[in-house]
């Protein structure tokens, strides 16, 4: 068996009777092998492990690039819908365009943008009595609902049911 010799520095400082500030310890050449090789087995796992943390983080950044896109979408189509758009998809992509192109992207001024520069994406502002003017007047019904339902009850006319139609899905 042959012995290695392996130096050891002491934690403590040296008493003064002792000449030398480091003690020699004899290991055998089996152990120091299997220490050696589990200080890199041990190296080896720490590099996979770190190779797996850049890749965890990564696909964070990627799941968070996707959240922030995918919140920014909901919150435009929601603009869109409240500023009557006709064409959401269309009005989605000029929306997205103008926010990454701003410095400090603000969904709101974008949507206001896009209907200012291109009011053709959007219903024309109109009173919420749609054609009622053209409507005529029914006796004992104050609401323009009401009113429009009872015309398209009693005309049977397509016009007449589609304009309570509409009447109805507004809020």
């Amino acid at each position: 068996m042959t012995i290695v010799t392996e130096s050891i520095q002491p934690q403590q400082e040296a008493e003064p009777n002792e000449t030398a500030t480091t003690q020699d310890r004899l290991v055998p050449v089996n152990e120091a092998i299997r220490y050696r090789k589990r200080a890199q087995a041990a190296e080896q796992q720490l590099e996979g492990l770190q190779v797996q943390l850049s890749e965890a983080q990564h696909r964070y950044e990627q799941a968070e690039q996707t959240i922030g896109s995918l919140e920014r979408r909901q919150r435009i189509d929601a603009l869109l819908s409240e500023a009557d758009a006709i064409d959401v998809d269309a009005a989605r992509l000029l929306t997205e365009a103008a926010v990454q192109s701003m410095d400090e992207p603000d969904v709101a001024e974008a949507v206001e943008d896009l209907r200012r520069h291109k009011p053709y994406l959007f219903h024309p502002d109109s009173s919420h009595a749609d054609g009622l003017a053209l409507a005529p007047m029914i006796e004992g019904h104050d609401d323009p609902l009401a009113q429009a339902a009872e015309q398209a009850q009693h005309s049977g006319d397509r016009r007449d049911l589609l304009r309570y139609l509409r009447l109805r899905r507004r809020p």
